[in-house]
């Protein structure tokens, strides 16, 4: 084995052929440098497999077993990366309940394991057929400033790589496997200011909607997490806001309830397909919610600009144009039925 280390992360090539004897000298090895990893500020190790055939078997999934308690005992996230596209698949399926990640090469595995020496923000093409993991890494990416765009298919993916729009990097075929243990954790980028407002943005929704539309509504839960997607259809409404308090809110109605909360509104039926009129109607609900906001802020003597909203029949598309970043998902109910706020920075 041999190792460098390099914008604090240690990286290590697998030279040797595959047998059960290297791969357990690779692991001793590594495991043997725990003193002196220590005494140097580490983010994690990336370990190249370009000279490393990979083949589904035995070998391979203990290998990666002793990677995955080796990253236990030295307190590091440890990454396999350089493999083909056919590998990704066999990697991924062994490494599935470990907390090994797959990072396609060294740039990615920097991004990931140590962000802070990434200096410029950067434009980055992301495609994962794993919603959740594509979700991950970009909550990740864009937490730390940097601008991602991405592909809804492979598709999609090859030919905006190939387009004129210049990226700085395109990331594909990676996996986190994050667990409750593991060492890369999404930070909440909200502000405390925009944290401690929050039930501005609550108390208003359920008072305006119960107001305007004669439905009951409530609050059920919150947490933190990325934008979550849903299954169902539906209409989304979404706003900026900057100032004292910096942000993004995002009002989310699956559609049979968006249709419901705007007949009650205006008091006579809609045509379910005229998504023009529903994408309005919860343009002016979040416009009434806002507005509601705009005015606790005012008595609080607090400045906020509010743009206007932005909507949308697509989840992932106002994804796109939100900042991605982890924020405050709160499940709310009109007339007992499920809809949605997230509010991030």
């Amino acid at each position: 084995m041999t190792h460098t280390i390099q914008n604090e992360i240690i990286i290590c090539h697998i030279n040797e052929t595959n047998s059960e004897k290297n791969y357990t000298l690779f692991v001793n090895t590594l495991r043997s440098f725990k003193s002196t990893y220590e005494e140097r500020v580490i983010k994690g190790i990336f370990i190249s497999l370009k000279n490393t055939l990979i083949q589904k078997s035995p070998l391979i999934e203990h290998f990666i077993k002793q990677l995955d308690q080796t990253s236990i005992f030295l307190g590091y996230p440890i990454a396999l990366g350089d493999y083909s596209h056919k590998d990704f698949e066999i990697l991924k399926a062994f490494t599935a309940h470990t907390q090994i990640k797959l990072f396609q090469d060294l740039p990615t595995a920097t991004l990931l394991l140590n962000p802070k020496a990434i200096q410029k923000e950067l434009r980055i093409l992301l495609y994962d057929e794993d919603e959740q993991n594509a979700q991950k890494i970009s909550s990740i990416l864009t937490t730390n400033g940097h601008h991602v765009i991405y592909a809804h298919s492979l598709e999609d993916f090859q030919q905006k790589a190939t387009s004129s729009h210049a990226y700085h990097m395109t990331i594909m075929q990676n996996c986190l496997n994050l667990k409750e243990s593991s060492f890369i954790k999404p930070t909440l980028a909200l502000s405390k200011e925009l944290i401690i407002n929050l039930p501005a943005f609550i108390d208003t929704a359920v008072n305006s909607l119960v107001t305007i539309t004669g439905l009951e509504a409530c609050k059920i839960k919150h947490e933190i997490k990325p934008l979550t997607t849903l299954s169902e259809n539906v209409i989304i409404a979404s706003m900026r806001f900057k100032g004292d308090i910096a942000g993004n809110f995002l009002l989310i109605f699956p559609k049979p309830l968006a249709l419901l909360a705007l007949e009650s509104m205006i008091g006579e039926p809609v045509e379910e397909n005229d998504n023009e009129a529903i994408l309005d109607g919860i343009g002016e609900f979040c416009n009434i919610i806002t507005g509601g906001v705009k005015v606790i802020f005012s008595t609080k003597k607090l400045k906020v600009l509010f743009e206007l909203p932005k909507t949308y029949l697509s989840l992932n598309v106002a994804m796109n144009n939100a900042s991605h970043a982890n924020g405050i998902w709160i499940e709310m109910a009109l007339d007992r039925k499920p809809f949605y706020m997230f509010v991030t920075a």
